[in-house]
């Protein structure tokens, strides 16, 4: 009941604060545990006998059409195999996403998950072994020395992460990103959607990234994202303000947006598209694939699995883009994604696009959890070899500028 209090609290507080500081304070909790929560199987949806999906409430909505509080779970679901809906539970989970919009919502991966008869049962359940560990012994903890108070960084403030990433939203405003991208519900489909749930970069990607884009889809022809380090780009964005709209994007790209006024950006007037397509044709940059080395090829061979990817990815030199059956101008190069992607969201998103990255055109392939294993596996080994510079990307850079004489 604790914890669902601090929650409680959280959101009067978000409900005090100023509009443009409180109310964009909803970024991703990844890593927060817990454990012994009373909550509510609202939603459990199953296709081929296999649990497709699960949402879990802090009330049972029947009773009350105004509660908004829930998770949907992503890892886990396996557990509610045999568990009819409209039960209470006591649910251990591990917190992912959070969006705070009159109410919480988010996605975790439950851990462990058991059945109480109602609700006074779960909470007697839960207090009873809370009750329980507080008696038990505590092990011993090795003294550390305090911190020195006088080179610790002062803690932000919901106002100052508010206030941050407000900068990184005028930011896009004045980028006219929507004229390319969907973002918070609204935007113009000519590029990818920059909407999404869970970590999606490895840290530091999306800055880097932002300060000097490369091409990453084989297939695409007519369009690339342009340097707005460029001294010819508006805004012509320092670093300072890349790494503020890097946040922005990480933390509140998938939120709804909490300012009626953003939704009045005229971002149907940009005509984005003629003139970076434009820009793309007098200047077009051709894609090199990475070269792959080692036991790498071998096993991309081996796996059914990846190999099923390949209907539409390159990867690598493996899957040259001129020998796709199907090239698609929005599928990237599946080494380059794994280079830039947390491996977490990557798992999560082969198991359900839609839902991970509303909007997606990858469709939903019903991965089994050993393929999804599989695959995990293979990513990993990628990543390693990318790590230790055993497999260097090659990254084709777009400019703005004609190269000067040298």
């Amino acid at each position: 009941m604790r914890i669902v209090n601090v929650w409680i609290g959280l959101l009067c507080l978000l409900i005090v604060l100023p509009q443009s500081a409180g109310a964009l304070v909803a970024g991703e909790r990844p890593g927060i545990q817990y454990s012994d929560q009373v909550l509510f199987l609202a939603k459990k949806i199953v296709e081929d006998g296999r649990v497709a999906w699960i949402s879990l409430a802090y009330e049972d909505p029947r009773s009350s059409k105004t509660c908004r509080n829930f998770f949907d779970v992503l890892g886990g679901r396996e557990l509610f195999a045999d568990i009819p809906e409209n039960s209470w539970l006591l649910v251990d989970f591990e917190l992912r996403s959070l969006v705070v919009d009159s109410g919480f919502s988010g996605d975790a991966d439950v851990t462990g998950v058991e059945v109480c008869h109602d609700y006074t049962a779960c909470c007697r359940e839960r207090d009873r072994r809370a009750a329980a560990k507080a008696v038990e012994p505590q092990t011993e903890v090795a003294e550390k020395p305090m911190p020195d108070k006088t080179t610790q960084g002062k803690p932000s403030t919901l106002d100052e992460v508010g206030e941050r990433l407000l900068v990184g939203r005028r930011l896009v405003k004045a980028a006219r990103c929507r004229g390319c991208h969907t973002l918070e519900g609204f935007g113009a489909d000519h590029a990818p959607s920059l909407t999404w749930r869970r970590h999606k970069y490895e840290p530091n990607w999306l800055a880097d990234y932002l300060a000097a884009p490369y091409r990453m889809r084989p297939a695409m022809n007519n369009l690339m994202m342009l340097a707005y380090t460029s001294p010819n780009a508006v805004p012509n964005l320092q670093p300072s303000e890349l790494k503020a709209v890097a946040d922005y994007l990480q933390q509140l790209a998938w939120m709804t947006s909490p300012a009626k006024d953003f939704r009045l950006e005229p971002w149907q007037d940009y005509n984005c598209f003629d003139c970076h397509a434009r820009l793309f044709m007098e200047k077009p940059l051709s894609f090199e694939p990475t070269p792959i080395s080692g036991s790498l090829p071998s096993k991309v061979a081996a796996s059914a699995s990846l190999r099923s990817c390949l209907a539409c990815h390159a990867f690598g030199d493996q899957q040259p883009a001129d020998k796709l059956p199907a090239p698609m101008a929005l599928a990237p190069d599946l080494l380059l994604a794994v280079e830039k992607l947390h491996i977490d969201y990557l798992q999560a998103y082969l198991e359900d696009p839609g839902y991970v990255q509303p909007g997606s055109q990858m469709p939903r392939l019903n991965l089994t959890e050993a393929q999804l294993l599989e695959l995990r596996q293979l990513f990993k080994e990628l990543k390693e070899s990318l790590a230790a510079g055993a497999i260097k990307p090659v990254h084709r850079y777009y400019r703005m500028e004609k190269e000067t004489a040298k």
